[in-house]
């Protein structure tokens, strides 16, 4: 006579597997989405603009609940070139939005045509075209 783990026991125990895989699936998923949605910027529609030959850019926090803070700016450029944060513009409130760019010079450059302008966090990067007249 063999002994081994009876049917009942063994159909218990791949539940108890099961459920548990699930569950930690299910936190990572949440955890995951509440990241990514949490710290979300957009550039408003005329938020990355030129005047006197200087570039600023506004963003708005499209988060739900968070509060942005300079810190999860990770990624702020024009034209290929990092450009230097508005310390001041921090933070910025879940709906609102702010100039976090100002007056970005271009190294001079900035007179005329477009340029090309990077935000980002961790969990994207927005561009947009600010155009120099």
């Amino acid at each position: 006579m063999k002994k081994g783990i009876t049917p009942v026991i063994a159909l218990v125990m791949l539940m108890l597997i099961t459920v548990g895989m699930v569950g930690i699936a299910y936190s990572w998923f949440s955890g995951l989405l509440t990241t990514q949605t949490e710290k979300g910027i957009t550039i408003p529609p005329g938020g990355a603009y030129c005047a006197g030959g200087k570039v600023s850019v506004m963003i708005q926090n499209s988060g739900a609940t968070s509060n942005l803070v300079q810190a999860d700016i990770i990624i702020a450029q024009v034209d290929g070139a990092d450009a230097t944060l508005d310390a001041a513009a921090f933070p910025i409130t879940p709906g609102g939005g702010k100039v976090i760019v100002k007056d970005w010079a271009c190294g001079g450059t900035c007179a005329s045509g477009s340029r090309a302008v990077r935000v980002g966090t961790r969990t994207g990067v927005v561009e947009s075209s600010a155009f120099c007249k």
